[in-house]
């Protein structure tokens, strides 16, 4: 069929509790910037309900709460198997796990995975690359003690998970969009291929990947990259931008390719460092693209304020290609 899900309420995130210790965004973040440990912080504006099959007995656990009244919403812990840990990059894993129950995930939700080691649960919020009815991905960076002991775990070793917020991303994308450009940076990229797997198999619409990483051994999912580059060959491209050779996602050369692809029913989906969110963000909103054709997901900098004359390039340009 060529027509997309409905648009369902949306489900935002915001810096008001956190899960501890730090998530693997945040520890990609002090790997990235100054090595200073960081915590993502997550909090769901509106609660998702797990579904019902995923409260199936005997194999769900019992709801539990992560903290006391006024934290994180508290999420039904379900036990799971990892049957695939893959190095998709430099200090990048792919992890497929294999749920107990029933599963109701698509890419771009976002769950809490736990890892136990020396008796103690590691958990922290990872956002799902692709998911069936029994299996999901996620990709995370290597970088600080739990995501180091993720992408040391066997195959076959028993994990833990559960919750699902946020909206997949393509129940976030604008019925009237016609295509959409995704700019990613690190690990983000994951959700996004998900989500282009979906898309390009449901609907009609084309898709621009712009990719942002520090070098090339950093490039992660290179392989289905290439996979969707075969398969799609006239609606998916995907285009790696390595800030230490040709600046960040927001270079006048990846602007000029942007305003190349976008028009009025381009949509715009964001996803990976807060910097470049932010900036995104506030340069389509000058540029008047309405708030329904941009969706965004913050891995962290939340707070990192734009700059302004960034801002105003990214503004430039989609104006010229709108």
């Amino acid at each position: 069929s060529s027509s997309r899900p409905p648009p369902q309420v949306k489900c935002t995130t915001s810096s008001a509790d956190s899960f501890s210790p730090g998530p693997e965004a945040a520890q990609r973040a002090s790997c990235d910037q100054s090595g200073t440990q960081m915590t993502l912080f997550i909090a769901a504006a509106c609660t998702f309900s797990v579904a019902h099959a995923l409260r199936t007995p005997p194999r769900v656990r019992s709801s539990s709460a992560l903290f006391a009244s006024g934290g994180p919403p508290q999420y039904d812990k379900i036990d799971a198997t990892l049957v695939a840990n893959e190095r998709v990059g430099r200090a990048t894993n792919l992890l497929r796990l294999e749920s107990d129950a029933p599963l109701d995930y698509r890419a771009g939700h976002v769950l809490a995975l736990e890892v136990e080691e020396d008796g103690e649960w590691l958990r922290g919020p990872y956002t799902v690359s692709r998911a069936t009815k029994t299996t999901f991905d996620v990709v995370i960076r290597v970088c600080g003690r739990k995501s180091e002991v993720m992408a040391a775990a066997p195959v076959g070793s028993r994990w833990r998970f559960g919750g699902k917020f946020h909206v997949p991303i393509l129940e976030g994308v604008a019925e009237r969009a016609s295509n959409v450009v995704c700019l990613a940076t690190g690990t983000g990229l994951g959700p996004v291929l998900g989500f282009a797997e979906e898309a390009l198999e449901a609907s009609t619409l084309k898709l621009t990947v712009l990719a942002g990483f520090r070098e090339a051994e950093d490039v992660c999912c290179a392989a289905a990259v290439e996979q969707l580059r075969e398969a799609y060959p006239e609606r998916f491209e995907c285009r790696y931008v390595l800030s230490s050779a040709e600046g960040r996602v927001s270079s006048p050369d990846v602007l000029a390719s942007v305003a190349q692809t976008a028009d009025a029913e381009t949509h715009f989906h964001l996803i990976g460092n807060g910097a470049m969110v932010n900036e995104w963000k506030a340069g389509l909103a000058k540029a008047g693209v309405p708030e329904d054709l941009v969706t965004t997901e913050t891995y962290f900098n939340h707070k990192v304020e734009a700059d302004d004359d960034v801002v105003d390039r990214i503004a430039a340009q989609v104006v010229a290609a709108r």
